[in-house]
């Protein structure tokens, strides 16, 4: 039997260490849940000390490279975090919370930082499963949040010379 949280947690000390070494020194827990009826694919939760990256064990269907564009991604995001200073942190906080316009700046961001650490096919690879999988209608929500399409992301991909 697979523990997938430690799988999770080998792929993320190897993102750290090869992309994300300003990380090295984050204490970050990798766990795998159930997100009740949640659509997300994992999220983070960034705290003073610590953070969390919660994977949806819905993952466990998705290909080795679908799971490294999805954890680079949630590394991103916690990067960017990082590199605010603590009023930027609290400002990003309250806007992050109280506008949908926040969230989806904060995703499309993640979503670039992923490409321009030359993890395009990866990226791309999930979106195109996610693509395949959900209704128009929830794709369009997910273009809504920020998240870049499959064609979006070979794009600016190209655009950033980042597909080989």
């Amino acid at each position: 039997m697979t523990d997938y949280s430690k799988k999770y947690r080998k792929i993320v000390d190897k993102l750290i260490k090869e992309d994300f070494r300003g990380l090295k020194n984050r204490k970050i827990f990798v766990n795998e849940v159930y997100f009740f009826g949640l659509k997300y694919s994992a999220g983070v939760a960034y705290f003073v000390f610590f953070d969390f990256l919660t994977v949806n064990k819905k993952c466990r269907g998705y290909s080795n490279g679908a799971v490294i564009g999805l954890m680079v991604h949630e590394l991103s995001h916690l990067e960017e975090i990082q590199e605010m200073s603590f009023i930027e942190k609290i400002v990003f906080g309250f806007k992050w919370l109280f506008t949908k316009k926040r969230k989806a700046e904060f995703e499309a961001s993640a979503d670039k930082r992923t490409i321009e650490k030359g993890y395009a096919k990866n990226r791309y690879e999930l979106a195109k499963y996610l693509e395949g999988k959900d209704t128009k209608e929830y794709l369009k929500s997910r273009i809504a949040k920020g998240y870049l399409s499959s064609k979006q992301i070979k794009s600016y991909a190209k655009k950033m010379e980042k597909w080989q």
